[in-house]
């Protein structure tokens, strides 16, 4: 009897493990189609379809409907449209030009976005001519309308000229009119407010603002310049009046010795800079000043200049007859002219009395000097200078050392700054110069590592992945396996052509006759090789083949509880 011996070879089949990818989507796809051919499913088609059709046709007409447009602005110049025009399409905004009126169109929903868009780029310059508005008041109208109109009519235009001033790139005035009253002790005065938009990094100077005060003040009637009020963008108030006239004089003192004090420091550093080199030297000067105003008159007599500025002379002669008579009688009177007594008086007789005066007055003009001083505003009463220079960098065995000038340079330095300055000795002026180190950086303030903003954002982006990796791992991983596992096991159960190549390259393994399951076991463990179906062929007793069974499952679990379902639900 020959000896016939039958070698069984047991190829271990490489099935693709049940979490790829590809074995996902395969069995997603076979479950979508299962879906799609149940009857309710074929059913709903039509309707679906014709959904899906009234759906895109209702979009259609949304997106491509000419969308409602409005006027942006009326009555622009032609100037201001151009540069509208070309903001607007820089924008993406879809802008049009009305073909009959000329006027700016925007769609309706892009209209506030437009203005902003303009607003930013300072668009439109110009504002509207006011007296348009006084060219269609219908007939009828009644007074307190057109009183209202001529109002809005005088802001606009002054609004226009405010607007021409420069660093201005926008203004309006608002005016409280109060309508006449024929009570006069009724009557308030006008009042407005100016609001000027400023360019960026632009002030308005005192005098500008004053310009502004007088224009509008002067426009209106019965209005006092300090009835105007200026407002900037930033609400500062611009025309604040002043309560103390001499706090004005004082801020225009100030200006002038600050402007002093840095004429000053701009000649110390201009001369002692290319000494010390740039940037190693920094002054200060405090200058002190009199404003006092004060008016001195005097007048000086001089004796010594004495001219004689008139004379005159004169002399008065008088003769006197002596007493006759009676003591006690009746004074005698003159006799007649004609009874007057010729005869000379005889010798021995008592003669007459003559009385002689005479006066010299002489007028002498003295010499008089009327001055009058008035002392200047602004005398520089004292200055007092302060210097620091760097220190120089000696170099040196231990390395770059800091030294401090020495007195010689500090000499020279003090010398030309008194040349500079004007120092004078005699009001009390002080120069100080000295020398230190000066500081390159800033020293920085380091924070901890776990209170900087790097870690901050990375504990927050750390804290975002960790609650996905939850969500992502804990709900939608078993929700989604549930979902792409298939209800039949077709697909799994079968092998596909890749299977079978790659099953080619794998180890084989050789059962001789008569080998026990142990022995089988004990070759496919060094190799690491799965249980191939075909071992329950081979298997001798039904215990082996039971063994084998056991294998299998343990070795692919997935695919026999797939095989499992799928009979279940057949025989459902």
């Amino acid at each position: 009897m020959a000896e016939q011996t039958q070698t069984t070879e047991i190829t271990p089949t490489k099935i693709q493990k049940d979490g790829s990818i590809i074995s996902r989507a395969g069995q997603a796809l076979d479950s979508f189609k299962k879906f799609s051919n149940e009857p309710a499913v074929q059913r709903s088609i039509p309707v679906m379809i014709t959904l899906f059709v009234i759906f895109m046709g209702i979009m259609s007409f949304i997106l491509f409907r000419e969308p409602t447009r409005t006027t942006l602005f009326s009555n622009l110049p032609e100037n201001d449209k151009s540069r509208v025009v070309d903001v607007l399409r820089s924008n993406g905004i879809d802008v049009s030009i009305d073909r009959s009126t000329g006027e700016i169109l925007v769609p309706s929903q892009e209209y506030y976005e437009a203005k902003m868009k303009l607003a930013a780029e300072g668009l439109p310059s110009s504002v509207p001519h006011g007296y348009d508005l006084l060219e269609n008041i219908p007939m009828g109208t009644s007074r307190s309308v057109e009183f209202m109109k001529m109002k809005q009519t005088q802001e606009i235009e002054l609004s226009r000229s405010i607007n021409e001033i420069a660093n201005i790139i926008g203004a309006r005035v608002h005016l409280a009119i109060p309508e006449k009253s024929v009570f006069v002790r009724e009557s308030a005065p006008p009042t407005a407010s100016v609001f000027v938009k400023l360019s960026d990094g632009r002030v308005l100077s005192n005098s500008q603002v004053r310009s502004i005060v007088h224009i509008v003040s002067s426009s209106i009637p019965n209005m006092s310049a300090d009835d105007v009020t200026v407002v900037d963008q930033y609400g500062t108030l611009l025309s604040q009046p002043e309560d103390d006239p001499n706090s004005a004089v004082t801020s225009r003192q100030l200006k002038h010795r600050i402007k002093i004090e840095k004429l000053y420091r701009e000649r110390i550093l201009s001369l002692v800079t290319p000494i010390v080199g740039p940037g190693n030297i920094t002054a200060q000067v405090n200058v002190q000043m009199d404003y006092t105003s004060s008016q001195v008159t005097e007048e000086i007599v001089d004796p010594d200049s004495i001219a004689t500025r008139s004379e005159q002379s004169s002399a008065d002669e008088s003769t006197d007859r002596p007493a006759r008579g009676v003591p006690g009688a009746t004074a005698n009177q003159a006799p007649l002219a004609a009874e007057l007594a010729t005869d000379i008086p005889i010798q021995g007789q008592e003669a007459e009395f003559k009385q002689r005066s005479s006066s010299n007055v002489t007028n002498y003009e003295v010499s008089k000097k009327l001055s009058t001083i008035i002392n200047p505003i602004g005398v520089i009463e004292k200055v007092k200078t302060a210097i620091l220079v760097k220190n120089k960098m000696v170099e040196t065995p231990e390395g770059l050392v800091s030294q401090p000038i020495s007195e010689e340079d500090k000499e020279k330095i003090s010398s030309l700054v008194k040349e500079a300055v004007g120092f004078d000795d005699g009001r009390g002026d002080s120069i100080v110069v000295t020398s230190g180190d000066f500081v390159d950086e800033m020293e920085v303030i380091t924070t901890k590592w776990f209170e900087q903003a790097w870690f901050q954002n990375m504990i927050g982006q750390l804290s975002t992945v960790l609650i996905l990796a939850i969500v992502t791992f804990g709900a939608l991983k078993p929700l989604l396996n549930r979902i792409l596992v298939p209800s039949s096991g077709e697909g799994s159960a079968m092998l596909t052509d890749q299977d079978l190549e790659d099953d080619d390259t794998e180890d084989e393994v050789e059962v001789q006759e008569g080998e026990s399951l142990e022995d089988i076991k004990a070759k496919l463990k060094p190799k690491k090789s799965s249980i191939s179906p075909e071992m329950l062929d081979t298997a001798n007793t039904y215990d082996d083949k039971v063994a084998v069974v056991r294998m299998l499952v343990g070795d692919e679990a997935g695919k026999i509880s797939n095989v499992f379902r799928q009979l279940l639900s057949k025989d459902t």
